[in-house]
């Protein structure tokens, strides 16, 4: 679904990177620096919500910004993600407006062309502009980076809730 989505995008924004030197890293290696910016359009995505059953219909925008940076000879990585959700909804039974901003950052730093494992759970929140009970949406990734900076994302776990 949209974290889906979510997942797909940061793993496209690594494959077109362009590179370009812009640092030093900290043992005076020159680092080339990759960045990438990208906005993916969220239209008519489908969920629904768990308290009432109700079909709540999403479009908005997400903004994606990833940097990436490596010095000559590989024993240090840096990498940035940052990224903006806007979201406006309505349920189709009750018309009730949903709206949701939400904004993530992931930092990762590997030394010694060493591997990184991470685990991240997201939360999102979209906000009920009526009677009805808020939808919280959290979903659990697991990132590993290996030795020559290439990125696998894995969504474990997904869950939509009422608040």
């Amino acid at each position: 679904m949209l974290h889906q989505l979510k997942i797909w995008s940061a793993v496209a924004l690594t494959a077109v990177l362009s590179c370009t030197p812009l640092a030093v890293a900290n043992n005076g290696d020159p680092m080339i620096i990759q960045r990438f910016t990208q906005d993916s359009p969220v239209i008519d995505t489908h969920l629904t919500n768990d308290c009432n059953g109700e079909e709540v219909i999403l479009n908005g925008t997400m903004h994606f910004e990833l940097t990436t940076g490596s010095d000559a000879d590989g024993d240090r990585t840096i990498f940035d993600l940052d990224s903006t959700t806007r979201l406006v909804g309505e349920g189709q039974t009750t018309h009730v407006r949903y709206v949701s901003v939400d904004k993530i950052h992931q930092h990762d730093t590997t030394r010694g062309g060493q591997a990184s494992n991470t685990r991240s759970t997201m939360k999102s929140r979209l906000v009920a502009q009526g009677p009805v009970p808020d939808l919280i949406s959290r979903s659990t990734m697991h990132t590993v980076i290996n030795k020559n900076g290439t990125i696998v994302l894995q969504r474990e776990r997904e869950s939509i809730s009422c608040r």
